[in-house]
């Protein structure tokens, strides 16, 4: 400890040197840590998706969701498998415990699949490597005269393509419009006065759509190489294939069907405000990346599709953008690390009665922020509002206080004038050192078991208890090392020798009632005693939640519409509620989503409803209105709607509580039997 105390004070150079790299380092580590507005507490998941188009969930599931049941069951270090099964998809829900990473358990799955037998029509796919928090930008295109299946082409084949280059992207959802097909559709009785099956139709359909390569000719100097185009280019190319030929005259198809360009049948649509019928698309961050630099290279390629790329007047146009609610917690959480460093500094000055001892305190605040940011970086840990609100300043320049009132007080005794202010300023940081390294020792050990906590309890504390321990670790190194050097230079001509006005009054006021209570110990053994078991008494009567609530800035409302509607009546339906809830003044615009899309990322049902509205800032609504306040009002007018009862949560909020239980909603109930 001496000799520490002893190297910081006698080369001043060193320890300027060290802090300054020491603070390059921590704004580095700043730059590059991720920083998300909630914290990501779901388990490593692995999602396998099956599409097997046009049969019933009671097939679905004999011939292809039990078998991937089967071969799936047993693998290391899987805790749960959940499968959901609906018309034309089995989905299942592979959950890990911490022992296995992502690429560990992808692989184990990839593997199994290789030995699952199923039709030949259903190919096994795993879900993008993202989590509930991954969805970051949510945008629509707008081509004025454009149907929704030239714009769902140009999001298929353009913007999706784009968005899907951009390092970090895992993928992204196309959602709505309509995707287009060609439709065949055969006259029997022509194809029975032709003797034609229909086994030839589909082989001459397959066999005419296809490239066929002739190896290669050479002629003089020159090679030709040779090739057959067969690609089919519109309908008419279709209706020109040979099916059959009668008498050496070739059947072709005009002659025994009608070709007509139709839309892939679907199970989900998207619409807003008063467009029915919109081409959406959801940009899915992969896991561990940094969302602020994904979002600046997302915004950065949406304006290059809209500036050369896309043709006119189509446009890429967001509806969520979490940036906003990034930027929001960063400037929330920062806002409140400065005036919580202020008041700490307000407050020692008050005390110590000395602006030059209040500074020295105040400056080991941001280094310590700096050493956070080095310790979740090392560790690989995101910065989410849970980990940096769990700063807490008091005890963070605890060490430094200690370090710095005893250095202060010696400089100003009588008997230490004699002794140069260098021997004073060792002394003094040497006699409070081992009661300062032990106290900052008593808290980090304190927050060793949170670092024990597993799965979503260990991922919410976790980032929480590196953020106080590395903090610590920074102040206790710089109490010990910059503190003393400081109160070197700047103290050491002190002459103040009295406690100030504020430091008589607490002693005036403190002295009578400590001595009342060693007068009358039993007595105030037995208040404290009192006080405790009522404030346990109390423990019961407060709310709790596994999540905090966080203002995201949007509402997403969930509504189960009558089971087997259809999807005409779903669209009229959701057209209605949008216009019920767009009446709001507080509304900017409300963006409406049923089913699923068609490669069933999403596994929802038609009648599975899902309301995006995007608010005004909270300072436009109207006069003391609260947000439980509008939700009450826009439950009330929903209500008018027969047979339906909404549920009003947040977008991150219910991808986060669906992703833990894999069930949509707040309370989740499961029968066994």
């Amino acid at each position: 400890m001496r000799r520490l105390v002893s190297v910081a004070i006698d080369q001043p150079l060193v320890i300027v040197m060290l802090l300054v790299l020491f603070v390059a380092a921590g704004v580095a580590a700043f730059r590059s840590l991720p920083v998300e507005a909630f914290p990501d507490v779901t388990d490593v998941q692995v999602t396998v998706i099956s599409l097997f188009p046009g049969h019933a969930p009671e097939e679905v599931e004999k011939q292809v969701t039990i078998p991937l049941e089967i071969g799936l069951s047993g693998l290391p270090n899987a805790v749960r498998m959940f499968s959901h099964t609906q018309f034309g998809l089995s989905y299942i829900i592979l959950t890990f415990n911490d022992n296995a990473n992502d690429y560990f358990a992808r692989q184990q799955v990839l593997e199994r699949l290789q030995g699952v037998d199923l039709p030949d029509v259903v190919h096994p796919q795993l879900a993008p490597l993202s989590t509930a928090i991954g969805e970051i930008y949510r945008y629509r295109l707008e081509g004025r005269g454009m149907s929704p299946t030239e714009l769902r082409s140009i999001q298929d084949w353009v913007v999706s393509r784009q968005l899907k280059l951009i390092p970090g992207v895992a993928d992204v959802v196309s959602f709505g419009g309509f995707i287009k097909q060609y439709e065949v559709t055969v006259n029997t009785a022509r194809m029975k006065s032709y003797n034609v099956s229909l086994q030839q139709v589909f082989t001459a359909l397959g066999r005419g759509n296809a490239n066929a390569g002739g190896s290669f000719l050479e002629q003089g100097e020159q090679q030709y190489l040779i090739r057959g185009i067969g690609m089919l280019r519109s309908s008419d190319d279709i209706g020109d294939i040979v099916v059959a030929e009668h008498g050496g005259t070739p059947l072709l198809i005009h002659d025994i069907a009608e070709i007509n360009v139709g839309a892939v049948p679907r199970q989900g649509l998207v619409g807003q405000d008063e467009e029915d019928e919109i081409v959406s698309g959801i940009v899915l961050m992969r896991k561990g990346e940094n969302p602020s630099l994904v979002l600046a290279a997302v915004k950065e390629r949406v304006a290059a599709l809209n500036g050369s790329i896309l043709p006119k007047p189509v446009r890429v146009v967001s509806f969520y953008d979490r940036s906003k609610l990034i930027n929001t917690t960063l400037t929330t959480v920062f806002r409140n690390l400065l005036e919580g460093a202020l008041l700490v500094t307000v407050v020692l000055y008050l005390f110590l009665g000395n602006l030059r001892a209040a500074g020295i305190v105040a400056v080991i605040i941001p280094l310590s922020l700096l050493a956070t940011f080095i310790g979740l970086s090392i560790r690989g840990i995101p910065a989410n509002l849970l980990s940096l609100g769990a700063m807490d300043f008091g005890i963070i320049v605890d060490g430094a206080v200690i370090v710095l009132e005893n250095v202060f007080r010696h400089l100003n005794e009588p008997h230490e004038r004699p002794r140069s202010p260098k021997a004073v300023v060792l002394e003094a940081t040497v006699e409070v050192g081992r009661p300062t390294l032990f106290s900052m020792l008593v808290i980090i050990i304190a927050h060793l078991p949170i670092f024990a906590l597993q799965r979503q309890e260990g991922r919410i504390f976790a980032p929480m208890a590196y953020t106080v321990v590395s903090a610590l670790v920074g102040s206790l190194l710089f109490s010990l090392t910059l503190v003393p050097l400081l109160s070197l230079f700047l103290l050491s001509r002190s002459s103040h020798e009295e406690d100030n006005i504020v430091v008589r009054t607490c002693k005036r006021i403190y002295r009578p009632v400590l001595k009342v209570a060693l007068q009358r110990r039993v007595a105030v053994l037995v208040v404290a005693v009192a006080l405790l078991t009522a404030s346990l008494a109390l423990v019961p009567r407060l709310g709790t939640e596994f999540l905090p609530e966080l203002n995201e800035g949007a509402l997403w409302i969930n509504i189960m519409l009558p089971p087997g509607i259809s999807v005409s009546e779903t669209s009229r339906q959701l057209a209605r509620i949008r216009a019920i809830v767009r009446r709001f003044p507080e509304v900017v615009s409300v963006i409406s989503k049923a089913g699923r899309p068609e490669d069933g990322t999403d596994p929802k049902m038609i009648n599975m409803a899902e309301f995006l509205v995007d608010v005004k800032p909270q300072g436009e609504w109207r006069p003391r209105l609260t947000k439980d306040q509008l939700i009450d009002e826009m439950n009330a007018a929903l209500q008018t709607i027969p047979g339906i009862e909404p549920s009003f949560s947040q977008p991150i909020r219910d991808n986060v509580l669906e992703s833990i239980s894999q069930i949509d909603g707040q309370i989740v109930i499961k029968v066994f039997g």
